[in-house]
């Protein structure tokens, strides 16, 4: 029996000590948020054609030529605010960059807002379009500062959008690509 006793007693203050051990561990690591911190809510990063020409070639041969392609769309990195919140453009382009996990411009960029010169190579018959594009992203920010105890919000709030490196390409229209591709983007609102 007091083999048995003492069996118990071990487990009833291991399971004490443990008990007593997950508070301490829990406080000690909410106490140690510091500063400031911004979050993201509904990012999107969609493909946006920004310049486009649609081409026939019927020739029966291979056509290489320089085309001009017309601005359709400019798209602007920029930032909004919520009165009184005192945080860069620069800082917030730089973390919705680290939140879309994609490279984008500084805030104050624009797209070319010129047409664009585009060499391509036709190869079949068919319709092509020649474009430019890349990704708009876009998010929801909100700041929050740490009052010693947790994560609070601060109040400050509001969007940012930029943009990624312009890609340039082709594509004929009865062509199979990607669904993840600029191409099938354009495919879908040209062709």
């Amino acid at each position: 029996m007091n083999k048995k006793w003492a069996s118990a007693a071990l487990v009833t203050g291991m399971t004490t000590s443990v008990l007593v051990a997950a508070p301490a561990t829990q406080a000690s690591a909410v106490n140690h948020c510091t500063g400031h911190k911004i979050t993201w809510a509904k990012v999107t990063k969609p493909w946006a054609i920004t310049h486009r020409k649609v081409i026939e070639n019927y020739t029966g041969g291979t056509v290489t030529k320089t085309y001009s392609v017309e601005k359709v769309l400019m798209i602007g990195a920029s930032v909004t605010y919520t009165a009184g919140a005192k945080i860069s453009a620069e800082v917030l382009i730089a973390s919705l960059e680290g939140s879309a996990s994609l490279q984008l411009q500084a805030s104050g960029s624009y797209t070319n807002k010129h047409s664009e010169s585009i060499t391509y190579t036709l190869k079949q018959n068919g319709t092509y379009v020649i474009y430019s594009g890349t990704r708009k992203v876009s998010g929801n920010w909100t700041r929050w500062a740490c009052d010693g105890i947790g994560w609070v919000k601060t109040g400050q709030r509001g969007k940012a959008q930029s943009w990624t490196d312009q890609v340039d390409g082709g594509v004929r229209c009865n062509a199979t690509v990607p669904k993840t591709s600029l191409a099938y983007a354009v495919k879908k609102k040209y062709c």
